[in-house]
């Protein structure tokens, strides 16, 4: 551990990971276990447990999950898709396995089409987060490791419902989800569910909605934005919803 000092991080890992949502602020987790530790060909990836939230993941230090309240996240993110009654979902992104874990457990989908393209993200998740090992070699969960939108540029299948849960660094790219909610109309029924990011105006989140919301409506009908504060992510963070 370090202290205090010029020029010098007063936290620093092992013992401690430092999470920044913007800039100007930063939220610093203590590790009472480290549970993995490793980089990726895409990124670096962080599982520990915290006094506080439970085992949590960090992607690039980036937070993903926290044991204690991700229900909160789950529920928001596939709330749309349940209450519509969907059989078939494509989830794209969703590697910690949360995703499907909830999306199953609801007793109401036959299939969940996971695409996540970093297998070590999958696999380090199986092994050190509780139900997810279970949630992904489920009988009716298919793994696809590889890009979101290489598959949906490809993919001729058609689902009930399409949930998109991808990392932060993807969500500014308005040309790509364009092309999601496009997919979304024509594969998915119309019914899809997107985390969209943090609604802080530090990280651009009204502007950020605004566009997806723009981009969306072109395809989809009653398409609408809910936010729900998740404590562990220090803010309110914001899911779109089309087809409800």
């Amino acid at each position: 551990m370090q202290v205090w000092g010029l020029a010098e991080p007063c936290f620093a890992e092992p013992e401690y990971l430092v999470y920044q949502p913007y800039a100007g602020l930063h939220v610093v987790y203590h590790a009472r276990r480290v549970l993995y530790r490793g980089r990726s060909r895409f990124q670096k990836i962080d599982i520990i447990e915290n006094e506080a939230y439970g085992v949590m993941l960090f992607l690039n230090n980036n937070l993903q999950h926290a044991e204690l309240d991700a229900e909160i996240f789950n529920r928001a993110i596939t709330r749309p898709i349940i209450a519509k009654g969907a059989r078939r979902v494509l989830v794209l992104g969703g590697g910690s396995g949360q995703t499907a874990k909830t999306l199953l457990k609801s007793g109401r989908v036959e299939e969940v089409t996971v695409v996540e393209i970093d297998e070590e993200v999958v696999e380090a998740c199986k092994m050190n987060i509780p139900g997810v090992r279970e949630a992904l070699e489920d009988r009716r969960t298919r793994l696809v490791i590889g890009d979101a939108f290489d598959f949906i540029r490809v993919s001729r299948e058609s689902y009930d419902g399409l949930v998109v849960d991808l990392t932060e660094e993807r969500l500014d790219d308005a040309e790509s989800f364009e092309q999601i909610y496009r997919f979304a109309a024509e594969r998915c029924g119309g019914l899809v569910s997107a985390y969209i990011g943090s609604t802080a105006p530090q990280l651009n989140g009204p502007e950020r909605i605004r566009r997806h919301l723009e981009s969306a409506r072109r395809y989809l009908e009653r398409c609408r934005v809910r936010s729900v504060f998740i404590p562990s992510f220090g803010s309110r963070q914001a899911f779109l919803y089309g087809g409800v």
